[in-house]
């Protein structure tokens, strides 16, 4: 019976957390699923134009590149151009990251070149490993269980917070995920990062906007719409999967539905 026991504890699937992209290197990528959470505003913004018929999203880290890709690439082609820093669209570019500019519009047919100030970042530094990607918001968190639910491997929750720090909205949907997933008796979690966005989401789930009025992104940003928008639980039905390009265009990958 021991040993049946151990057995067991063999095969099941280990979650963590990493916290903020800084803390990557402590981590082994190779044959992860790798969820990227970037809750304000940029993975929310991402799900919300796939889910209204966009094709694919081109995520950019810096925004020389992006300006390079944006002469390049015709103005009749089906792309839009967005870029964001500081909270603010960089001016000449069509988008931002806020999910309220592509709410309730179609985007049939039309891809998106997008570079931000923390979440594209952290997609440029997990891209290049042999990992099974996506992207995941409050919007779409229980759509990403269930996808997780039926690959293989472990999973990895990576924060992209703010230019290197720790964000809290980030690891409260950490916390909801690892606790969503580890509902699921093939899930286990033994580290102290996943205990700690476990108990924080546990601390924040009857109020997520009042837990986060007092938030560095509530004193720095003056988003209400967006944050509210951003916390809303499974309004979105889908689950943005990395693809690798093998275009000559955009020497990126890209991001689409596939589940």
């Amino acid at each position: 019976m021991l040993k049946d026991h151990f057995m067991k504890n063999e095969i099941k699937r280990n979650i963590d957390v990493c916290l903020t992209p800084e803390m990557l290197d402590l981590f082994d990528l190779k044959n992860k699923n790798i969820v990227i959470i970037d809750v304000f505003r940029a993975t929310s913004a991402m799900c919300v134009f796939l889910n209204n018929g966009g094709e694919s999203i081109f995520p950019i880290a810096s925004l020389e590149e992006a300006n390079q890709y944006k002469q390049i690439i015709p103005s009749s082609s089906n792309f839009l151009f967005a870029a964001e820093r500081n909270g603010e669209v960089v001016p000449g570019f069509d988008y931002g990251n806020s999910p309220l500019l592509y709410d309730k519009k179609d985007f049939t047919g039309v891809s998106l070149l997008l570079t931000t100030t923390n979440g594209t970042r952290t997609i440029e530094k997990t891209k290049d490993y042999e990992n099974n990607m996506l992207i995941a918001s409050f919007l779409n968190v229980s759509s990403v269980v269930r996808y997780l639910e039926s690959q293989v491997g472990d999973v990895l929750i990576v924060c992209s917070g703010w230019k290197g720090r720790l964000c809290v909205e980030d690891i409260l949907l950490a916390g909801l995920l690892s606790h969503k997933l580890s509902l699921n008796k093939i899930f286990k979690e033994n580290t102290d990062s996943v205990f700690f966005a476990k108990n924080m989401y546990d601390l924040s789930k009857k109020d997520l906007f009042q837990f986060l009025l007092s938030s560095s992104y509530m004193r720095r940003m003056d988003l209400v719409d967006d944050v509210r928008y951003c916390l809303q639980v499974d309004t979105i039905d889908i689950v943005p999967i990395w693809q690798h390009n093998t275009s000559n265009e955009i020497k990126s990958g890209f991001f689409s539905i596939k589940y």
